[in-house]
């Protein structure tokens, strides 16, 4: 599906959103990355690559909603990250990567999850969600001048 098709199809739509909810999407974003680390510790890794998904898509609409722009659904996160913002589009693929792993996670009847997978996602979560409040800021800065 691509990015016209997504506000076509009413699963992107315009809306305001304030600056606190913006703000509220980073700090869920962090939340979840905490529950991934202790998800790892305790030798949960569906749950740590459950929530490293939920992290970086927290993240994402942090982005969308900054943008004015409210989902409904997850690939057209992914879709409209990697159409908006092209220098984040490797951590675009590797969120629509984690969000395949969530669905089997929470839907798959074998489930076979390594550590790897949990805390590189953890990593990777990580990165972007600092990218993330990188770009935030930069746009309301420039939306100030």
């Amino acid at each position: 599906m691509n990015l016209k098709e997504c506000f076509e199809k009413e699963l992107l739509r315009k809306y305001k959103f304030t600056k606190s909810v913006v703000d509220k999407e980073i700090i869920n974003a962090n939340r979840h990355l905490s529950n991934a680390r202790l998800c790892v510790k305790d030798q949960m890794y569906d749950l740590a690559v459950v929530s490293v998904y939920t992290a970086m898509f927290h993240a994402a609409r942090a982005l969308l909603f900054r943008d004015g722009i409210k989902e409904r659904s997850h690939i057209c996160v992914v879709t409209y990250i990697k159409e908006k913002y092209p220098h984040l589009s490797e951590y675009a693929n590797t969120l629509d990567s984690y969000r395949k792993s969530r669905h089997t996670m929470l839907y798959g009847l074998e489930v076979d999850v390594m550590k790897d997978d949990a805390t590189y996602g953890i990593d990777i979560a990580k990165e972007f969600i600092k990218a993330v409040k990188k770009e935030v800021v930069w746009r309301i800065m420039r939306s100030d001048i």
